[in-house]
């Protein structure tokens, strides 16, 4: 009876570990193709400008599409390679938005000994286009610091947006998910 009970235990710690992973992938799948959808309507105004920096976009998005298909097998990837992409979506989005967004990023610490979930800081950032940039007239700002702090990794992204309301759409929602589950209440997001 005991053994019985002791493998049914592990039956079950392995049902909820695949539970888990399983969500994991489906919040991932909800993500990508948002991202892509506004990656794509960043090249598609490219072509209809006849940009010179066209190909450079799409080598661009073609490091990012291939970042995604790969870490998607992954339950972390170092951050140094969210990061390279992050920065190749900015460069994307700047493309778009020229001098109309002011983009500062900072890095700084130890930043090599992290590993983080994909696409993370992706989803951040490109929220922060999408409410900061999109619905400002002027010039508008985005700042991205991440830093090795003595408790962790800290990352903060701030935005010219005026919206006082706390984000409440799929995108956050699905990033507050899969924070949940990779870090279980080790994490805080405001």
């Amino acid at each position: 009876m005991v053994s019985h009970w002791q493998h049914s235990k592990k039956d079950y710690q392995l049902l909820m570990l695949e539970k888990v992973e399983t969500e994991l992938k489906f919040l991932k799948t909800q993500l990508n193709p948002h991202f892509l959808f506004n990656t794509l309507n960043n090249l598609y105004y490219l072509s209809t400008q006849k940009s010179d920096k066209a190909p450079q976009a799409i080598l661009q998005l073609s490091e990012i599409l291939d970042y995604v298909l790969h870490s998607n097998k992954s339950v972390f990837v170092p951050l140094e390679n969210e990061l390279k992409q992050v920065e190749n979506y900015i460069a994307l989005e700047l493309l778009r938005y020229e001098d109309r967004v002011h983009v500062t990023t900072q890095f700084s610490g130890d930043l090599n000994k992290y590993a983080i979930g994909p696409m993370i800081l992706i989803t951040l950032i490109e929220n922060a286009f999408k409410h900061g940039v999109m619905p400002i007239a002027g010039k508008a700002w985005i700042n991205l610091l991440v830093e090795d702090k003595e408790k962790g990794l800290s990352i903060s992204i701030s935005n010219s947006a005026s919206n006082t309301k706390p984000g409440k759409g799929i995108g956050l929602e699905n990033l507050r998910s899969q924070l949940d589950h990779l870090y279980k209440g080790e994490y805080s997001m405001e």
